[in-house]
């Protein structure tokens, strides 16, 4: 799952929003120097990524991707999976997606990790151009594509192909996301019930 998807399971179990954000840029299993809902946020947020890239739905999905690109099918199918949450967010959460943001913002803005040049570069776009809200718009994936593809090391030319793929196969996307979703909710909930801090 990606950003969006990551802090929308934040509200669903009551955990950090900025916790739940974290877990793409803390790296290690050592984290009790954190505060304790910034952990259980981190590893909310890896639990629910484990639980993703294991998931039969997902794995099909991977399939059907072309060769050529299948090797970003994970990366495409969790942005997309993040338009297609805005797209339904009344379906999942009482509370609108721009109170959910505004909270994620505040808590984005006190929070830093020097050092973290990675952290400090999305962090810094996500505050001056809010853009988490774009992804009600199916352009927002296309960009962030054209985005990913830019800063990739290794070229990868991946992001006219996984647009074509998109809007070819995008309601056999949302079928598989419609039925996988409730089942992460889920799995966050039991999660959280059972978590206990690191010693």
């Amino acid at each position: 799952m990606n950003y969006i998807a990551h802090i929308h399971i934040g509200t669903h179990t009551h955990t950090s929003l900025l916790g739940n954000f974290l877990g793409d840029f803390i790296k290690g299993s050592q984290l009790q120097h954190l505060p304790f809902e910034i952990e259980k946020g981190i590893r909310l947020h890896r639990s629910i990524d484990v639980f993703t890239d294991s998931h039969p739905l997902i794995i099909e999905l991977r399939r059907c991707f072309p060769n050529d690109i299948r090797r970003m099918a994970g990366v495409i199918i969790d942005i997309y999976f993040d338009h297609l949450l805005m797209q339904t967010w009344k379906r999942y959460s009482g509370t609108h997606f721009n109170t959910v943001f505004a909270d994620f913002y505040q808590q984005l803005e006190q929070f830093s990790l020097p050092g973290n040049t990675h952290f400090q570069k999305v962090a810094e776009g996500i505050k001056k151009h809010l853009w988490l809200n774009e992804y009600i718009n199916i352009e927002a994936c296309f960009r962030a594509f054209i985005n990913i593809e830019n800063r990739l090391q290794n070229k990868v030319i991946f992001a006219k192909k996984a647009e074509c793929f998109l809007l070819q196969y995008g309601e056999r996307l949302e079928s598989s996301f419609q039925q996988f979703y409730p089942e992460c909710l889920h799995h966050g909930l039991k999660f959280v019930r059972s978590y206990h801090p690191s010693s």
